[in-house]
């Protein structure tokens, strides 16, 4: 008799065991997709202290959903307006990636136009290899 209320203790055992171990992911789950809401809430505040568009934050972040981005935007400009807050504009998109610290700092700007204008005239008088 007791041999077999042993195997029934297994069974119910091998039973739980699975079902509380997927109960505990639940909040891994959960907490993964606060952070993502999180963090769309923090990309459409940032969109919008920098003063860029909805349409602008959406298009550079489009794995993000537009929802939360808005509510970050939103709650960002509701909050701004309240404080009479500026908007802090973002630094200018590099293209190549190839300036240095101080171009993009600011320091040197008139260089930077120098260095290209002579970069470009020293690549079109270089002589073309075939």
């Amino acid at each position: 008799m007791s041999e077999g209320v042993h195997v029934k203790a297994l069974k119910t055992i091998a039973l739980l065991l699975p079902l509380t171990l997927m109960l505990g992911g639940c909040d891994q789950v959960l907490e993964m997709a606060n952070k993502q809401k999180a963090n769309g809430k923090a990309i459409g505040a940032a969109c919008r202290h920098s003063g860029r568009s909805l349409e602008d934050c959406y298009q550079r972040n489009s794995r993000i959903a537009k929802a939360d981005i808005f509510a970050g935007w939103k709650e960002m400009n509701e909050y701004m307006q309240s404080k009479k807050i500026d908007v802090v504009p973002p630094p200018p998109d590099l293209k190549t990636g190839t300036l240095s610290p101080a171009e993009m700092s600011g320091e040197g700007l008139s260089d930077l136009s120098v260095a290209a204008s002579s970069a470009a005239s020293a690549t079109s008088a270089a002589p073309k290899k075939h």
